[in-house]
């Protein structure tokens, strides 16, 4: 009986650890390569300035907090201006009260949205030394990670993409766009790109051009093959915008967070909410076990912003120019067999160029 009752305690006890440790979770805080990368050891940020993107909750708030506590000025964007003030109050009350942030609107599924944006920031004449693009949605991570696949969470942006693919991608490429000329005349500057390891279950070809701006739910549409295209797409991305930018003295990363306890997955914990509600008790009691194992599993958000925060400030000669990285400093690679493919990287920015024109004429 004692054995037993040892053994289910161990079990308890040692595999959310080691799931986490998989997964990218709180492990790694312990785990990565040395020396592991703290809060603490973010340099002064004194004279530089910040954007982040999605900057009122998770991971996103935390970076505020970080880049501001080190002296950065940080430009907070949120698509809401009224999530943004009280995030802003939220930072202030903890501590920041004379943190030098700068709030802006930004919706990133919007294109005029974005060339607003980008014309009133470059219109303050500030420098521009770090670019996080840290915003995203994902209706579900796929059927490898839940069990089942989706497809409730199809929707289109403002100009017709698909959301995962609008947002996550598109969306961050422009914005970086109609900044590239000030990053260029900030450098040193960096580009910090929030991916995810999603990116290894996207579409076996990797992108699905003929996917992004579909009159209708195309027939083959998984919400987690679309969102890992998209984390896919940042991956390559990064590496193709690390290649283009050679010599400037503008440098650009990607990255996997890990898995953290934030509002990202708002979208699928609500749908399987009510699936269990309505198959029954036992549906719904599964569903509180699935949430209580992610939250013992992920990284609280201060935890889940270190490998953003830690690309953003270290010394460049330390990490990788066009690396994907994982928790925390740990240079991977993509592992999608196209995640590696610079031709197809090419490929990404070209058709990227002519859906953005495409979009802005209609």
């Amino acid at each position: 009986m004692l054995r037993g009752a040892l053994v289910f305690a161990s079990i308890v006890v040692c595999l959310p650890a080691l799931i986490s440790e998989g997964i990218g979770g709180w492990t790694r805080q312990y785990t990565s390569p040395r020396p592991i990368f703290t809060a603490a050891s973010m340099p002064s940020l004194a004279g530089k300035t910040a954007i982040v993107t999605g900057a009122n909750t998770g991971i996103g708030l935390e970076s505020v907090r970080e880049l501001a506590r080190v002296g950065a000025h940080v430009v907070m964007t949120c698509r809401s201006a009224s999530k943004c003030a009280a995030a802003e109050q939220n930072l202030r009350a903890s501590g920041l009260k004379d943190a030098n942030l700068t709030l802006m609107q930004l919706d990133l599924s919007s294109l005029k949205s974005i060339t607003a944006f980008a014309a009133d920031f470059l219109g303050r004449d500030l420098p521009l030394h770090i670019l996080m693009l840290n915003a995203g949605i994902m209706k579900s991570p796929g059927a490898a990670y839940v069990g089942q696949e989706m497809r409730y969470g199809f929707e289109k942006t403002q100009d017709g993409f698909e959301m995962h693919i609008g947002t996550n991608h598109v969306g961050h490429f422009y914005l970086t766009q109609l900044l590239t000329e000030k990053l260029r005349a900030s450098a040193p500057s960096r580009v910090v790109v929030t991916s995810s390891a999603a990116e290894e279950l996207a579409y076996k070809e990797g992108m699905r051009f003929d996917l992004w701006r579909p009159n209708e739910m195309p027939t083959d549409y998984e919400d987690g093959l679309a969102y890992g295209q998209s984390k896919l797409a940042n991956v390559l991305f990064a590496r193709e915008l690390s290649v283009r930018m050679e010599g400037s003295g503008v440098t650009a990363y990607s990255m996997h967070p890990g898995v953290i306890n934030t509002e990202l997955a708002r979208y699928m914990m609500e749908h399987m909410d009510a699936q269990a509600a309505a198959s029954g008790w036992f549906a719904v009691q599964f569903g509180k076990i699935f949430g209580v194992f992610w939250a013992q599993c992920g990284f609280d958000p201060p935890g889940g912003a270190l490998t953003q925060l830690h690309l953003a400030t270290a010394d460049v000669a330390t990490i990788t120019n066009g690396g994907f990285y994982h928790p925390i400093g740990k240079l991977t690679g993509s592992k999608h067999p196209q995640g590696n493919n610079d031709t197809l990287a090419t490929e990404l920015w070209t058709h990227t160029e002519k859906f953005v024109a495409l979009a802005l004429a209609a």
